[in-house]
């Protein structure tokens, strides 16, 4: 099986994003499956994810049999709090289980520690991390690694796990290279030398941020962030209503267009809670790799280039915001 560069991330079934339906999420499967993606991301954490994407996935195993994608899901988070974080070596086994069982299958092809960030660093390092490499010599777990949002602390947990002999196999960044972000790129060359085998880059709407849509309340980035991404969606809007809304343009596209042409990175994970959104996806990334804006590509049409970079020039302060994780009040 040939790993796709674009995954599909299924936090998007748990409803968060809007409603999602298991006939929705089974067809939403089918498409990106027949569309070549081979990986789908998931978590306990993501409310009835798991079960959604495995009741999906069992549906359509006589067209795509268990070899032909992989499956990564995490553990240790189980709620919005930091008491909802179980990182023992009891819940580490318990979870891998529950997610086999979740998930229909009898591996998993890579399981992350969720947001370590969260968790004291020798109870990742100490206890989670050993337990998980220990599931891996046993057959259940193929690859183990960490996710989570400070570069830092991911950065710190893999050198420690190099300097031990038993260096991470994957490691999930999240809403770090974006229109508004690009800090990952300079990380990336920290964690291939720490001995991580696999970068994966999440989230290139920042969590829905830059969406054009209304950002979820929950959204954590500053009042001045959002304020600054508002004023970038207008500024589509107003180029739309310009060309008579005859362009097929967004500030999601020109968003992922920029941040799926990221080469470093070995994955780019996508959410998806459609069909539609799936192939949309699809063509933003071919067109990411075809404009290449973040190794200073431009776009072919003169207007539009000007849109971008007037975006670029109001998103630029916050190249290397980051916001607090764990926030001060969970």
């Amino acid at each position: 099986m040939i790993q796709s560069k674009i995954g599909l991330g299924c936090g998007v079934f748990s409803g968060a994003y809007g409603p999602a339906p298991q006939e929705a999420v089974e067809d939403t499967v089918r498409t990106a499956l027949s569309r070549g993606i081979t990986l789908f991301d998931t978590s306990p954490y993501y409310n009835d994810s798991e079960i959604k994407l495995g009741a999906a996935l069992l549906a359509l195993r006589t067209e795509f049999p268990r070899s032909t994608y992989k499956i990564c899901t995490k553990l240790g988070r189980y709620g919005l709090h930091k008491a909802n974080f179980d990182y023992s070596a009891e819940r580490v086994a318990a979870s891998v289980h529950k997610s086999m069982q979740r998930l229909h299958v009898d591996y998993l092809d890579i399981v992350l520690c969720h947001d370590v960030e969260f968790v004291d660093f020798d109870q990742v390092v100490d206890v989670a991390l050993p337990k998980l490499f220990e599931l891996k010599q046993q057959g259940l777990v193929r690859q183990v690694g960490i996710s989570g949002y400070p570069l830092d602390v991911l950065l710190r947990i893999a050198q420690t796990q190099n300097q031990r002999g038993c260096p991470l196999d994957v490691c999930l960044s999240y809403c770090n290279f974006n229109l508004h972000c690009q800090l990952l790129s300079t990380y990336i060359p920290l964690l291939w030398d720490a001995g991580v085998k696999t970068i994966i880059s999440a989230s290139p709407l920042s969590m829905g941020l830059l969406s054009q849509d209304t950002t979820p309340e929950w959204h954590p980035a500053s009042p001045e962030l959002k304020a600054a991404v508002s004023q970038c969606a207008e500024l589509v809007n107003t180029y739309t209503e310009q060309n008579g809304g005859n362009v097929e343009i967004s500030l999601a596209k020109i968003a992922e267009s920029f941040a799926f042409s990221l080469a470093e990175a070995d994955i780019h994970l996508v959410g998806a809670k459609n069909s539609n959104e799936v192939t949309c996806a699809l063509e933003a990334f071919l067109r990411a790799q075809k404009l290449q804006l973040a190794s200073d590509g431009k776009y072919d049409d003169a207007d539009l280039q000007q849109l971008y970079k007037k975006i670029q020039q109001i998103l630029e302060p916050f190249s290397k915001y980051t916001w607090p994780s764990p926030p001060a009040d969970v």
